[in-house]
């Protein structure tokens, strides 16, 4: 059975999701202003023309944008983010030349966000506005029904797409409805509820963009647990923790309005972190690691660039215990789960590497191929695995709709610049040497100065001291050595 713990903290919220005491899913937002799913009424700054899309104020720190894509395409297929389980069954229209032709500096529009400033990279926008529930997606700008590819029987395919066309006719206007895969068996009159919801949030929405000037936010996305809740609460799910009491009322409302009644909703009020008092504190601090060990001693090394996830696998302190194809295929197949689950932890998107230990046997390649394709699907963002190669190598693409967790916790190190790694003692002290020739050779007095970290210069003058007095030798200096830094030194 699942357990959800929610801890709710000043600055942030965290949500993990364990099933049987395994960590199965992990989630973090901080306080940013540009979240996913937020509607705003945003300015247009500027206008690419030659890259066909257009900056928009929408009051972030950063300028967001909206490319042609965003713009035309109203079918709402590339949206939905972490709504893949929808089918829109709609033409996408064509997408203009030209975006220049459509927009103007200063223009005001409606758009939500579809991915979070990342990196260097402002908040990307749309046009097609999604209000996602439980049981349906509102899409005002469509004008159909749509049922997702998952419900494959037809009589309830049926069903539910009468039930939505007979609430449709109820409103003014047109509008789009886009049902959910969990909605297969539920009650038509539920359906309607929600629907008549969403209905009413739109009007409203509507009339605060007519209300105020851009940039302005005019709807926020529900908190990080209620959309934890709303995208994995299922009949799996035993129990709901949260150990802030103003999140529990709301999670016992929301349980209420949608109905649920299977899982047991929670107020944790202990001296411990929640995390550690339900032991997944260790399970949660390994997200964070680059080297992650897996089943029978093996272990599998991340290294996260902006644009590539490589990972690599290590058989460790592995033995096997039958032939060698058979014991790299065990190995495989067991790193093959712990990368799935790895990336769905960390929410790693775009191109992905998977350098696995080679097989001969191209049906054992497939193997461990089918395992990943079973656990990326526990996720729900779209995927796509190529088959593995002669030389162990697969790759994975990845839809990536926020922040990875490392980049929502963590900023590059500024003393190894993101390499991961730092000069070792000798060619600190030998790039210090350098500078200190240099110095020599440049200074116009007598005295030359040089600053440095009290750990260097104990090195330097512990086995340089010969290289320091041929220096003084060679350019006619007196080379004194002090604890701090080269801008106390005035370079």
């Amino acid at each position: 059975m699942k357990s959800i713990y929610i801890n709710c903290e000043d600055f942030d919220t965290n949500v993990a999701i364990a099933e049987e005491g395994r960590l199965v899913n992990y989630f973090s937002e901080k306080n940013i202003y540009a979240k996913n799913g937020n509607i705003y009424k945003g300015r247009i700054t500027k206008i690419v023309s030659n890259m066909n899309f257009v900056f928009v104020d929408i009051g972030d720190e950063k300028p967001a944008f909206l490319s042609e894509k965003e713009y035309f395409d109203m079918s709402g297929g590339e949206s939905f983010g972490a709504f893949e389980d929808t089918a829109t069954e709609a033409d996408v229209p064509a997408i203009q030349e030209n975006i220049a032709g459509i927009f103007e500096k200063g223009q005001e529009l409606m758009v939500q966000v579809v991915k979070e400033p990342y990196s260097t990279k402002g908040a990307r926008l749309t046009t097609n506005i999604t209000l996602p529930g439980q049981h349906i997606v509102f899409a005002p700008y469509l004008k159909h029904t749509g049922v997702s590819k998952r419900i494959t029987d037809d009589a309830e395919r049926d069903r539910l797409r009468s039930i939505i066309h007979k609430a449709r006719r109820t409103y003014e206007g047109e509008f789009g409805i886009i049902v959910r895969t969990n909605a297969a068996g539920v009650d038509g009159g539920e359906l309607e509820k929600e629907i008549d919801h969403f209905y009413r949030q739109w009007e409203a929405i509507r009339s605060e963009y007519k209300k105020y000037k851009a940039p302005r936010v005019i709807y926020t996305e529900q908190d990080l647990a209620i959309k934890v809740l709303r995208e994995y609460v299922d009949s799996t799910t035993a129990e709901i923790i949260t150990d802030d009491e103003k999140t529990h009322d709301s999670v016992k409302w929301y349980m209420e309005e949608t109905s649920k009644k299977n899982a047991k909703v929670m107020y944790y009020g202990g001296v411990d972190h929640i995390f550690e008092y339900y032991k997944i504190a260790s399970q949660v601090d390994g997200i964070f690691n680059n080297i992650v060990s897996f089943k029978k001693g093996g272990y599998i090394k991340i290294d996260v660039t902006e644009a590539l996830t490589v990972i690599d696998i290590n058989s460790g302190k592995f033995k096997g215990v039958e032939d060698v194809e058979n014991s790299l295929l065990n190995i495989n197949m067991n790193a093959a789960k712990e990368v799935a689950r790895q990336l769905i932890l960390r929410n790693i998107g775009g191109l992905i590497v998977v350098d696995f230990i080679d097989m001969q046997d191209e049906a054992n390649r497939k193997k461990v191929k089918a395992v990943m394709d079973e656990e990326l699907a526990k996720s729900k963002m779209y995927f796509k695995t190529l088959e593995i190669s002669e030389y162990g190598l697969m790759e994975i693409t990845r839809k990536r709709d926020s922040k990875r967790v490392d980049d929502v916790n963590f900023a590059e190190c500024q003393c190894c610049q993101g390499r991961g790694r730092v000069l070792n003692e000798e060619s600190v002290c030998i790039n210090y040497l350098k500078k200190i020739k240099y110095a020599c050779k440049k200074a116009a007095s007598r005295g030359v100065l040089v600053m440095m970290p009290e750990k260097v210069k104990k090195s330097i003058e512990s086995l340089y001291r010969d290289r320091i007095r041929d220096y003084e030798r060679r350019y006619g200096k007196k080379i004194t050595i002090k604890i701090g830094t080269e801008k106390e030194a005035g370079a």
